[in-house]
């Protein structure tokens, strides 16, 4: 037996309980646009507002060079309007600190109503937001409370922001405000976001809360079957290309997550898009639902669960009904967070099934997968996406980099300008799939 393969009862890793990951140091730019402000009279500022309420002041956040002249670097400013608040704070991904909110707190502008701040940020920066206000005496909610994922759940509690119409999706389809600066990579093939307006979105991408969404799934055949190991009813939408566009047998893609990528990211559309642009090859999708936060937890973490389900029913399934390719090189498994993790455990444990793994954001902190996958090094091929302000997981990646790059495995790191935030990781997906698949 190669690897870690076929054996439930095979000892592996210990898992490792969770870090609470300090908030990385982002400068602040106090004063920034209330400089600019102060300078304007009065009939300025007023049509300024006026312009904002109207939806004609310009694409927001405001992003401009950087005071210092460095030329990867922008200032940028959010805004926003709230004449009766006590305290506007921004929860932008991975960046509200617990011990200093106020790093966070927008700045009121005189008696105008208008809040700002400014963040001095990389030009390649994205992010998904939300906006909480507080009104009334006392401190705000996030400012009272003590724990770090309370204050963090406060921060976030708000809304989209008003003034920006860009709009992206959290895990459980609660709406977020995106902002991708000028220099992330393009990606004109990324269709909108299907947001859930009665869902919340969780800080750090969150956990599932219930919530129908607004499907996005129509063209996707949706499949019910049962996973042998526990019984359980799964759910898969598949994802075909479009017709015409394929000439035989395409790679196959095992996404994890399945429910946000079809429900909230309209990945579909998105793929349809980049298939017709020549960005992708034709490919099929096959995107596995991870039912509740609880089973997510238990069955995405870890290598068995969904590992299994993947290997023992539906593979199997998808080769037998689709024209795929029927060889690990041709079959591809990724997914973020828990799901970047569960599709490194598919490599190291199948490699015979599966040889490639795109994983974004990867819960390494939970466990050391250096030995699995140093067994498997000279059968599969790993490609690794981490956020730079995910700071835990970006330092265990560049670790899992090092352990194996001496080994001669096909490994890389892409260090991207983000957080633990579907935001980046919906485009980065298909330029992952880009890379891998020419």
């Amino acid at each position: 037996m190669t690897g870690l393969q076929g054996s439930r009862t095979e000892a592996f890793p210990a898992p490792k309980d969770p870090v609470a990951a300090d908030a990385p140091q982002v400068p602040v730019l106090r004063g920034h646009f209330a400089a600019r402000w102060n300078e304007w009279g009065a009939e300025r500022q007023e049509g300024f507002l006026a312009r904002l309420l109207s939806g004609d002041g310009g694409t927001l956040p405001l992003v401009e060079p950087s005071p210092d002249g460095r030329a990867d670097h922008r200032a940028v400013t959010f805004l926003h309007v709230a004449p009766d608040a006590a305290a506007v704070i921004l929860s932008a991904n991975a960046l509200v600190d617990h011990r200093n909110t106020a790093a966070s707190e927008f700045e009121r502008l005189g008696s105008s109503g208008l809040w700002a701040l400014s963040y001095l940020m990389p030009a390649n920066w994205e992010c998904g937001y939300r906006i909480t206000v507080h009104h009334g005496p006392g401190p705000a909610p996030w400012q009272a409370a003590t724990m770090r994922r309370a204050i963090r759940m406060a921060a976030d509690a708000g809304g989209p922001d008003p003034l920006n119409p860009v709009l992206g999706a959290g895990m459980n389809g609660g709406a977020m405000s995106v902002a991708r600066l000028p220099g992330a990579p393009a990606a004109p093939w990324l269709a909108p976001a299907s947001a859930d307006p009665e869902a919340t979105t969780p800080v750090m991408g969150g956990v599932l809360a219930g919530g129908t969404g607004n499907p996005a799934s129509a063209g996707l055949a949706e499949l019910q079957l049962v996973d042998s190991g526990n019984g359980r009813l799964r759910t898969v939408w598949v994802y075909s290309p479009p017709p015409g566009s394929a000439t035989g047998p395409t790679p196959l893609l095992i996404l994890h997550d399945g429910q946000v990528w079809a429900k909230h990211l309209n990945l579909k559309a998105s793929l349809d898009a980049a298939v017709r642009d020549g960005v992708v090859p034709a490919l099929h999708v096959a995107m596995v639902d991870s039912l509740d936060g609880g089973t997510r937890s238990e069955e995405l973490s870890g290598p068995v669960g969904t590992v299994d389900f993947v290997a023992d029913d539906l593979l199997p399934l998808l080769r037998r009904t689709l024209d795929v390719h029927a060889d690990a090189a041709g079959t591809i498994v990724s997914g973020a967070s828990y799901g970047g993790l569960a599709s490194l455990w598919q490599v190291a444990r199948h490699p015979e099934l599966v040889g490639v793994a795109l994983a974004q954001s990867p819960s390494l902190w939970r466990y050391d997968l250096a030995e699995p996958l140093a067994r498997v090094a000279d059968r599969v091929v790993l490609r690794l996406q981490a956020g730079i302000y995910e700071a835990d997981i970006h330092a265990t990646s560049v670790q899992l980099l090092a352990d194996l790059v001496p080994l001669g495995t096909d490994i890389s790191l892409q260090s991207v300008t983000g957080g633990h935030d579907w935001t980046w990781w919906n485009p980065w997906l298909i330029h992952g799939l880009a890379d891998l698949l020419g």
